[in-house]
């Protein structure tokens, strides 16, 4: 009951605090990592997230809405995590500076809320003002990856123990995100929804130890993604394929030596290839049907959306 109770006044606290809003309208709302908060250098921060793949997608739910662009509410923070995205802990961040960048946060400093939180406050408040969250979209998981790559143990592992730990680290994404788009699903049943794939941009770098891992790693997660998409009737967006072989031209991979953190993200170009993915990916009508997943053995409905690989 305690924690109940603690949950409520977390959420309250969040709706009180939250800026102005607009008229009743509609709400494109992204939730992830850097790359869904649309990271390309630290010279265009603090943000509130409407660039990267972010924008174009936002300007192209415009056109299906009578040239009206839907308002962004992009609660992702660099660095985060399937696990911290749900415990707010910056200390199992990789950027332990990540929720500063996205100006949406500042209003908390220095009690950070968890993104978890600070997502279901944004719901709520808008729900209750009468508005619609038509469009979400979720890309989340490849910090995990390299949360456990990042070992500096991991190196020195015969092939078959680093498996393991990718596998293990697959395995826990895969049950975080179950858990975020079981709740999605259920405060949004009407709600388009996308779950997005990462690219690998050590495929641009043969001389990086990660090169021979990233690959089937990356994949690996991405089957996760979309299976576990598919449970919730999303929409699984491809990213990896139209970045394969382009990363050096796509991505900051080239400077991988001098800076270890934003090397693997999209540049501009990147970002605008990927929007593409997205755009027609969300041009496909989705047929319709309900698809039921077990979360915690609760029935969730959910729209059925065919998986776009």
């Amino acid at each position: 009951m305690r924690h109940g109770l603690l949950r409520l006044v977390v959420l309250c606290a969040l709706f009180i605090t939250l800026p102005g809003r607009a008229a009743a309208g509609q709400i494109y709302l992204a939730v992830g990592d850097s790359s869904a908060f649309g990271e390309t250098n630290r010279t265009r921060n603090p943000s509130d997230g409407d660039r990267g793949y972010v924008a174009p997608f936002a300007d192209y739910l415009a056109g299906r809405n009578g040239g009206v662009r839907p308002t962004v509410i992009n609660t992702a923070i660099n660095g985060e995590t399937t696990t911290s995205y749900f415990s707010g802990l910056v200390a199992d961040r990789d950027s332990l500076d990540g929720i500063t960048l996205n100006s949406r946060y500042t209003p908390f400093a220095p009690a950070y809320p968890s993104q978890h939180d600070y997502m279901l406050g944004q719901i709520a408040a808008e729900l209750a003002a009468g508005n619609t969250i038509g469009t979400v979209t979720v890309q989340i998981g490849a910090n995990d990856l390299s949360k456990a790559a990042g070992d500096p143990a991991f190196l020195d592992l015969d092939p078959a123990d680093q498996q393991a730990v990718v596998a293990a680290a697959i395995g826990a994404a895969a049950a975080n995100l179950g858990r975020l788009l079981g709740e999605l699903r259920l405060l949004l049943p009407a709600a388009d929804l996308f779950v997005i794939g990462y690219h690998n941009p050590y495929a641009g770098a043969p001389d990086h130890p990660l090169y021979d891992l990233a690959a089937p790693a990356v994949q690996g997660l991405n089957g996760a993604i979309a299976e576990v998409g598919g449970l919730f009737g999303a929409t699984y967006v491809d990213f990896y394929t139209p970045v394969l072989g382009r990363e050096r031209e796509l991505t900051f991979i080239d400077t991988w030596r001098t800076d270890p953190l934003d090397h693997v993200h999209l540049n501009d170009a990147g970002y605008a290839v990927v929007s593409g993915q997205l755009i027609r990916a969300a041009a496909v009508p989705a047929p319709p049907g309900v698809v039921l997943a077990s979360v915690g053995g609760l029935a969730l409905p959910g729209r059925r959306r065919p998986a776009r690989r």
